[in-house]
């Protein structure tokens, strides 16, 4: 990878520090109301809204660099149109989703729980809107490389959240916090659209490039496959909540602890591959060989390996500094302890895989990674429904473990290294069909 370990560390850093309101929240959560029925209800409808915003937002800001870079270095300033109106589609994208989703979510949802998972995903709605909008310009700014801008940019969200949070003492509730997240998201949306005039200098465009396909069948087939993989964390805290009380928060704690190390990856390798491969694309239609592919993915899954190591040892430590305060109670701590330790086996495939996507996005190969993602997905589940009632909460970890390594498996068994495009003509457009 030709960017510099300081870089990497820079923008892993930077992401690290804009995401620290964000991953407070659920901490002050678990200290605040420990791990019972309303954290239940809370949780499943925020993996309702990630369900929706989430994953269209993640599957967007990915899928639409490639086509941002081609937009940009076509029309210059002129690009700012083909940003804003996407962000309108997608507005209305998440807000037709969200209608859909949430009747189901509230339904499988256990009797008992049913009234407050309806009032948090109520307060969720605002930032389902718009996190799909902010997502299409964040894209762009990853599409130039400015990966710092578009990660930093999550601080917004997260400190809108986290100052409803601080209203909880005067009785506000969890509610408050599902709109806090959506008053920080409209912040983030308005912040990002105003830098997007830097991306596009009023200078001569370049070039015409050809095109790269449909961003409607990319972006959907890349939210396809991220929807399957959101899912079953959904459909998890579900089978959770029939084991015990607390037994779906202490999933989402596991999770949350697991996404500190991941901050390396999903906010700098990852989004530098993305940039670099689909710049390649749009400035001379080539797409990485053999070898640029698979030195940095294959350098990736042993920094996956050690961090995952290091994860697994530290566990204790880290539940006990981040989660043990307040009304969570060390039993509470030991539940999640044994879970980070086990996930910490599939967050290894996880990375290796995510950075290999980039690859198959770039090549708006997006197709494979639906149809891999939704087979990931399903056997992530049923494996954990076949080993709920023997194994309790470690038939998760199993499901996890299985899926990720398979999944990770099954994208490199079908990378091909690209032949070489005639001039102006990107693989994989019609031209090249």
């Amino acid at each position: 990878m030709s960017a510099t370990p300081r870089r990497v560390l820079g923008l892993a850093a930077l992401s690290a520090l804009a995401r620290i309101p964000g991953f407070l929240i659920p901490v002050l959560v678990a200290a605040a109301y420990g791990a019972g029925p309303h954290t239940d209800a809370y949780f499943v409808a925020y993996g309702a809204a990630l369900v929706v915003a989430g994953t269209l937002a993640a599957s967007v800001e990915v899928a639409i660099v490639p086509f941002a870079a081609r937009e940009i270095q076509s029309r210059g300033r002129g690009a700012l149109g083909f940003f804003d109106r996407n962000a309108g589609r997608l507005t209305l994208t998440s807000a037709l989703l969200w209608l859909g989703v949430l009747p189901v979510v509230t339904v499988l949802a256990p009797a008992a729980l049913r009234p407050d998972v309806l009032q948090y995903a109520a307060c969720f709605t605002p930032l389902v809107l718009l996190w799909s909008g902010s997502a299409v310009y964040a894209g762009g700014h990853v599409s130039q490389s400015r990966i710092g801008t578009a990660t930093g940019s999550t601080l917004w969200r997260g400190a809108g959240g986290l100052a409803a949070l601080v209203l909880l003492p005067a009785g506000t509730g969890l509610w408050a916090v599902g709109l806090g997240l959506g008053v920080g998201e409209l912040g983030r949306v308005v912040w990002l659209r105003r830098r997007m005039w830097t991306l596009t200098p009023d200078e001569r465009p370049g070039p015409p490039v050809a095109a790269t396909g449909s961003l409607v069948r990319s972006a959907g087939a890349v939210m396809l496959g991220a929807i399957m993989g959101t899912a079953g964390p959904v459909l998890e805290k579900l089978m959770a909540v029939t084991l015990e009380a607390g037994a779906a928060s202490y999933l989402e704690y596991a999770y949350r602890l697991l996404a500190i190390p991941a901050v390396l990856f999903d906010g700098a390798l990852a989004p530098l591959l993305l940039a670099r491969w689909s710049q390649a694309v749009a400035t001379g239609g080539r797409l990485p060989a053999g070898a640029e592919i698979w030195r940095p993915v294959v350098r990736g899954l042993a920094l996956a390996a050690a961090i995952g190591l290091t994860t697994a040892l530290l566990a204790p430590g880290l539940v006990a500094v981040l989660l043990l305060h307040g009304r969570f109670r060390p039993e509470d701590g030991a539940s999640v302890t044994r879970l980070l330790q086990g996930l910490s086996l599939g967050f290894v495939a996880t990375m290796g895989a995510l950075l290999l996507e980039r690859f198959y996005i770039a090549a708006t190969r997006t197709g494979t990674i639906a149809t891999y993602s939704s087979l990931r997905a399903a056997v992530r589940v049923l494996v954990a429904l076949a080993l709920l009632r023997r194994l309790g909460l470690l038939a998760f970890v199993i499901g996890y473990a299985v899926a990720e390594w398979g999944y990770l498996a099954a994208l490199a068994a079908r990378v091909r290294a690209p032949l070489a495009a005639e001039p102006g003509v990107v693989p994989g457009s019609p031209e090249t069909a």
